[in-house]
């Protein structure tokens, strides 16, 4: 497994992801296909996922841009505190939001 190609490479960045149960935590990297994260959350490997992203609107800056995605638990590294969960993303949508939210993105 540690010898099969990336679909797509990743870019180290720290952006913020908020879980669907409310745990929240920042990514270490992502790509087009999924990212890693560490969270304080423990998601089991296998376990489907729910997770936005929150960057800054470059259209808006006091606003946000929030990726909404779902994906499968691929991996998680525990540790004392927290986990570092790689997650393959399923199903992605961007949504454009004023500063407060008004309600949470959702799929259906």
């Amino acid at each position: 497994m540690a010898d099969e190609p990336r679909r797509h490479n990743r870019v180290k960045s720290e952006v913020p992801v908020e879980l669907e149960d409310g745990t929240s935590g920042f990514t270490r990297d992502i790509s087009p296909s999924g990212i890693f994260f560490v969270s304080p959350g423990r998601p089991q490997k296998g376990q489907a996922i729910r997770f936005t992203l929150e960057f800054v609107n470059p259209a808006d800056p006091s606003g946000k841009m929030l990726l909404a995605c779902l994906g499968e638990v691929a991996r998680v590294e525990q540790s004392v505190r927290t986990a570092g969960v790689a997650v393959a993303i399923t199903e992605s949508r961007i949504e454009r939001r004023a500063k407060r939210r008004t309600k949470e993105p959702h799929f259906g």
